[in-house]
């Protein structure tokens, strides 16, 4: 049930209705309700009322689902070289704690090297080297980082370049060719995102010298969106539960107010900023 209710509300971008998670599953909506208030004394779950209510997962419930429903980045230098599932940690309180994941990519050639895994939805972020790189992967850890708890607000890249649905690609290039932007938000006439300028597409529009297309046109739609008094490690569980490196940041008005990526998050850790 909570599986079910973590993918509902990463699908709908706001809380979920009981009946909606029963209609999902197929079981009684009275039952879901009693389910959701045990889940909601052990902090997994929270409610908000209204007519636009409804059941929003914690970050206690991501760490609960991480190792079935999350992976995470491993990263070498500044480089993603891989993803890690099913995370677990040995001898946590030994001298050579390990950390346990089966991994997706080939980190044979990264054997003996420093990398970062994480950051986890929890926040936390497992530094060490690799001494066992296949499909069952080992790290010796040597540090274990948490993300500081602090608002989105407090961390975003405040008003950032955006875009609007009829203006041409060719005007932004510029930003994903000189300064290397990885997207650009797109807004209506009410400042609200509505969809995401992505390098990705602006490359491909340049290689075929197409470059007078609107922007609209091309955009991806419904981009993803998180308030700006939202803590930190939900803006994380976001980022690895949708496999996303950038959040548009609104306020209580969904109005545009900020961008927040996976790099400000980690420049806001020092040991971080120094491996990567």
């Amino acid at each position: 049930m909570l599986k079910a209710l973590v993918e509902l509300y990463n699908k709908e971008g706001g809380p979920v209705k009981s009946r909606d998670i029963a209609n999902s599953l197929k079981i009684h909506e009275g039952y879901v309700r009693n389910m959701l208030s045990i889940l909601k004394s052990m902090g997994l779950v929270i409610s908000k009322a209204g007519p636009h209510g409804g059941y929003i997962p914690t970050s206690k419930a991501a760490d609960v689902l991480s190792r079935q429903t999350f992976s995470v980045p491993i990263v070498s230098v500044g480089n993603v070289i891989g993803y890690a599932l099913d995370i677990t940690v040995i001898g946590l309180l030994s001298e050579k704690p390990h950390a346990s994941m089966r991994v997706v990519g080939d980190l044979s050639n990264y054997l003996e090297r420093e990398v970062r895994v994480g950051p986890l939805p929890s926040g936390v972020v497992l530094i060490g080297k690799i001494i066992k790189a296949d499909i069952e992967a080992l790290v010796e850890i040597t540090s274990i980082v948490s993300v500081p708890r602090t608002t989105v607000r407090n961390i975003m890249t405040p008003n950032p370049v955006v875009a609007k649905v009829d203006d041409q690609v060719e005007t932004y290039i510029k930003y994903f060719v000189e300064k290397r932007f990885r997207g650009i938000p797109v807004i209506d006439d009410n400042r609200r995102p509505i969809g995401l300028l992505m390098a990705s597409k602006v490359m491909e529009l340049l290689s075929r010298c197409e470059l007078k297309a609107r922007v609209g046109d091309v955009m991806m739609r419904d981009p993803p969106t998180i308030q700006e008094d939202e803590d930190v490690h939900e803006a994380i569980r976001l980022m690895v539960s949708s496999g996303i490196g950038r959040l548009l940041v609104v306020d209580s008005e969904d109005r545009l107010v900020g961008i927040i990526t996976r790099t400000d998050v980690l420049t806001r850790i020092a040991t971080i900023e120094q491996l990567v």
